[in-house]
């Protein structure tokens, strides 16, 4: 089907775009329990800070900020900091297009972008780092391109370069990733435009970046560079060995979340004719930004495990090429969606929703442990599915064994890993009103390390509990808790059902006796 649109029109078209999209992500923010780096990132919120062990703060003050200082405790505002963002988002690609051709080009990379897994759903509905970076990326972008079409007013220049310092420098507050868009421009004025080194605005620019992310550096001298040590330990290629059949499925997770059909459709910009109707030094600025990334990333997938969703903001901002590719020379007839599109955008719906049927409906547990101590083992629906049950049974054994003088009323739960301890804060410890108080290395308790320090330490002879989902159970962990005590309890097992079949247990486990020092707790 063609119509006939007028240019000025499609700002329109992506307005629609982005209510349909929006209310799309309500819908799926509200229909399934946060994942395990979401409540973690949760925890950000309760404890504001100008730095953490795995993250800048950006996601902790966004998330503060979208359950309006923690008083709306539900998954949709938790994650609705994700899916405003994903809006703004949408928009700014739209005008990054728009910019770089025309108006339909900037429609198409809204679509495409919208198409995305990545920016869609694992950046804009569930809440990461990743969600509010993506903004100030394409932020970032989108002035790098108008200070490339405004270089003849060198007066305007300086305060887009100044403009561009700040959105680089809260990129990088909300990812470390955001540093690329530095090493992005450097390669661009070294490979096709050293001119740009003459302007006083870029050293201006680097100087802002710098005192914008100077909490993230303050803060790691002051704890011994933590973060920098936990990242650079994940990508440090000393010792390692080449996997190719890691490598490949790093590439299969990547071309998942860009959507198969972007992954081709970029590909395709690449493996045809380059010339494009557009400005050369657009592309070129785009693919210095994009490709150091992409490239650096799938190389240390051949040494290291990495994830797919480290590259994602390089991925979006190729999404520009095919939009360009699929735009020839504007006439009135024009096709609104093209049918590529349309399989695009099918398939992130099909994905979209499966993924909360599966994790909602699935009889009991897709995992090969369908009984014993390890229940549910491997199945990664479970780490979004019966943490609100298990809260509300806890609730209840907790205030009757309060009640029968079991336990001491304020007892604290004992958490050594953070995953599932992010989860028992939001879904139990904030509905029993309990502490969850971390032992253990930093390696495994993270940011809990640091958040002990807002809670009451555990005291010789104090009683605790213990939880954790059989899908995560460990007899080494369990040992050494157990070791603390003076004494435990055989656990109280809280049965998980989905859709009429157990899919895990939650072992309940009571502890008396706390011996001090009997856990190790060094940082590393």
């Amino acid at each position: 089907m063609q119509q006939k649109i007028k240019t000025s029109e499609f700002s329109n078209k992506v307005f629609q775009l982005i209510i349909i999209s929006t209310l799309i992500r309500c819908i799926i923010a509200s229909s399934s329990e946060l994942g395990n780096v979401e409540a973690y990132y949760w925890t950000f919120a309760q404890h504001l800070q100008w730095n953490y062990f795995d993250h800048p703060p950006i996601v902790g003050w966004l998330i503060r900020l979208t359950t309006a200082n923690l008083l709306l405790h539900n998954e949709f505002f938790t994650r609705a900091g994700a899916i405003i963002s994903s809006a703004v988002s949408t928009w700014l690609i739209f005008r990054i297009g728009s910019k770089i051709n025309n108006e339909r080009t900037g429609w198409f990379a809204a679509l495409l972008y919208t198409s995305s897994l990545y920016a869609s759903l694992g950046a804009g509905t569930y809440i990461l780092p990743d969600s509010p970076q993506l903004v100030f990326w394409l932020l970032s972008i989108y002035l790098l391109i108008k200070i490339l079409h405004s270089a003849e007013h060198p007066s305007n220049v300086t305060l887009l370069w100044c403009y561009w310092g700040i959105a680089t420098g809260l990129c990088v507050m909300c990812k470390a990733h955001g540093i690329f868009l530095w090493l992005g421009l450097v390669l661009y004025c070294l490979l096709f435009n050293r001119s740009w080194f003459k302007y006083r605005g870029i050293y201006l620019s680097a100087l802002i970046t710098i005192i914008v992310i100077s909490p993230i550096i303050v803060w790691n001298l002051q704890n011994h560079f933590a973060s920098y040590e936990f990242h650079s330990h994940r990508v440090s290629l000393s010792g390692a060995t080449i996997h190719f059949e890691r490598f490949i499925k790093q590439l299969l997770k990547v071309i998942l979340i860009t959507n198969p059909i972007n992954f081709f459709l970029i590909c395709m910009c690449f493996i045809s004719s380059p010339d494009l109707p557009v400005f050369k030094k657009d592309i070129q600025l785009i693919l210095c930004c994009s490709l150091p990334l992409i490239l650096i990333l799938l190389f240390v997938s051949l040494f290291r495990e990495t994830y797919p969703h480290w590259s994602g903001p390089a991925w979006s901002t190729l999404l520009l090429i095919p939009a360009i590719r699929l735009n020839p020379d504007p006439g009135i007839k024009i096709r609104l969606v093209p049918n590529i599109m349309k399989w695009a955008l099918a398939f992130l719906l099909i994905i979209g929703f499966s993924e909360i049927l599966i994790t909602n409906l699935y009889p009991g547990t897709s995992s090969e442990q369908k009984e014993g101590l390890n229940l549910g083992k491997g199945d990664l629906t479970l780490d979004m599915f019966g943490w609100k049950y298990t809260g509300e049974k806890f609730d209840s054994l907790y205030k009757q064994d309060v009640t029968n003088k079991r336990m001491p009323p304020g007892a604290p739960i004992i958490v050594t890993k953070w995953f599932p301890a992010a989860h028992i804060d939001f879904y139990v410890a904030s509905l029993t009103k309990q502490q969850t108080v971390g032992i253990g290395n930093i390696s495994d308790l993270h940011q809990y390390y640091w958040t002990n320090k807002y809670k009451q330490p555990l005291k010789s002879g104090d009683s605790a509990y213990y939880i954790v989902p059989s899908n995560l159970f460990d007899y080494k962990i369990l040992d050494k808790i157990n070791n603390c005590f003076a004494s435990y309890e055989m656990p109280l097992v809280i049965e998980s059902f989905r859709n009429g079949s157990i899919c895990k247990h939650i072992y309940v486990f009571r502890l008396k006796g706390y011996k001090p020092g009997s856990y190790k707790t060094d940082p590393f």
